[in-house]
């Protein structure tokens, strides 16, 4: 993957763009990912909801939303997060710097807070926004983080793919595909549809990669060993 300084990002507008991957799940599925989500270490730190309250107050303000936005708003959250990801570079660095802080304000406690089986355990809780507002933290994980030099270096054609028949094709075919009885190999076959279609719209092994790790990272919890390839013949 290429990698580029700071100092020499440019703007670089988008006219339409998908940097958060748009698809859905039904509710059966998404309980189930919940389930396997199910957390294994009795140690790990719980999710406190005074602290979550603030560290989510905190990060909604960069975004100008209303402090009462929270997890159980996670449809508007991506939305809104997705919104600013599509202006440009400048908007990218600013976005995962907030994401950062966030990270470091829930610390130790921030993956069980981002984590299906513990937000669908609470009060009340509505399936699509609770997986919307999960994924929205787990894509920003990925491309602020492992996937930062690529989006960066190809922001055009990694922002504008997610809007193309080639997208489309992979995704109506996991929707059609994807059920309780096959839900990790159909994550695993989605990937591997993005990573060749990504490749083929962007001319690069890492843009396949970017495509796979960014659909398969909000499955890490519940597809265990999942793994994208990086393509080493580019």
């Amino acid at each position: 993957m290429r990698t580029i300084a700071l100092a020499l990002l440019v703007l670089v507008g988008v006219s339409q763009a998908a940097f958060l991957l748009p698809y859905s799940l039904p509710n059966d599925l998404i309980q189930l990912m919940a389930f396997r989500e199910t957390p294994q270490n009795a140690a790990i730190s719980a999710c406190q909801d005074i602290q979550f309250n603030y560290c989510q107050t905190t990060f909604n303000q960069f975004f100008g939303m209303d402090d009462s936005i929270s997890w159980r708003n996670g449809s508007y959250i991506f939305n809104t997060v997705q919104k600013y990801l599509e202006m440009n570079v400048t908007e990218l660095i600013k976005v995962c710097n907030t994401r950062t802080q966030f990270y470091q304000c829930l610390g130790s406690s921030y993956y069980t807070c981002m984590n299906l089986y513990t937000l669908l355990n609470k009060p009340q809780p509505d399936f699509s926004n609770t997986f919307d507002y999960v994924r929205t933290f787990r894509g920003l994980e990925w491309m602020c983080v492992g996937g930062f030099s690529e989006v960066v270096s190809q922001w055009d054609c990694l922002g504008t793919f997610p809007t193309t028949n080639a997208y489309n094709s992979c995704i109506q075919n996991f929707n059609q595909t994807v059920s309780a009885g096959n839900f990790c190999p159909a994550v695993q076959q989605t990937g591997s549809c993005l990573n060749d279609a990504y490749n083929a719209a962007c001319g690069v092994g890492g843009a396949g990669y970017f495509g796979c790790e960014n659909f398969r990272i909000t499955f890490d919890n519940s597809c265990w060993g999942l793994r994208c390839m990086v393509d080493s013949t580019n």
